[in-house]
């Protein structure tokens, strides 16, 4: 059913690859228009390349951006209000991961930077919307983008794990604070999908890849590999149900898409 988005103007973080971007397209293509923020430029261009070949370049714009940057944040939707006359939706989907490094050997820098891009960056770019909706009186939807690993913290190393739990708390705060405004909030929490967030982690902890890999569904992994592995496409569907009106009713709500996997 096309047009699910009409009337609807986005702020999506991560929209230059993965998730992030694959949401970007859905939403463009279900008549949003759409604000792609991310640290990578050509990237960025590529999607709106994409978007021009659909013939809907008029709902794209893009920014260079760090959601942990309380300007960029803050600019993002400024540039998108600028562009479209509004904001009503955002996307976040923007992370990294860990390396499965061990509790007693993490280091303040690794653990430091999964909060700031995770946890510190989702309060960010939440709060620059948020500012937005409250000042202008608009009714809004916000999704989260976390994880499975959330829930299930042997699936994932532990700072990763502690960040996306914390996203999804706020979540539930701003959920709780906001839902009598019109704003509503939710998160996504994926399995394992095929993005490269991966490649952001670097080499695996060897002490911490072997814990993990023999618990939760890190223990069947390979056999799991080509089934139990989402493609961001499958993610999509569920962040445009979330921000369209026929989700009017789902407030508060972490949503798991894993596939089931969690179930081993």
């Amino acid at each position: 059913m096309a047009g699910r988005l009409a009337g609807k103007t986005a702020v999506v973080t991560g929209a230059a690859s993965g998730m992030g971007e694959a949401i970007a397209l859905a939403f463009v293509r279900e008549g949003a228009n759409v604000l792609g923020l991310d640290l990578n430029r050509d990237d960025l261009e590529y999607l709106g390349e994409q978007i021009e070949e659909l013939g809907l370049s008029a709902q794209y714009k893009y920014m260079v951006g760090d959601i942990t940057s309380d300007e960029d944040c803050e600019n993002a939707v400024k540039l998108c209000v600028d562009t479209y006359g509004t904001c009503n939706v955002l996307s976040h989907n923007a992370g990294i991961t860990d390396n499965f490094t061990l509790v007693h050997d993490l280091e303040n820098k690794d653990w430091d930077r999964q909060i700031s891009v995770n946890l510190t960056g989702t309060m960010k770019i939440s709060r620059a919307a948020l500012r937005y909706f409250l000042a202008n009186d608009i009714k809004a939807s916000i999704v989260l983008v976390t994880s499975n690993a959330a829930f299930e913290s042997a699936t994932g190393g532990p700072a990763y794990c502690a960040s996306k739990a914390g996203a999804n708390a706020l979540m539930k705060s701003i959920a709780f604070e906001y839902g009598r405004k019109g704003i509503r909030c939710n998160s996504i929490c994926p399995g394992p999908t095929m993005t490269s967030i991966v490649t952001s982690a670097g080499n695996r902890n060897e002490a911490g890849a072997a814990v993990h890999h023999k618990t939760g569904y890190n223990a069947h992994y390979k056999e799991w590999a080509l089934k139990m592995v989402a493609m961001p496409e499958e993610i999509a569907p569920l962040a445009v149900y979330l921000a369209s009106d026929e989700a009017s009713f789902m407030n508060s709500s972490s949503v798991i898409i894993d596939g089931g996997v969690c179930l081993g």
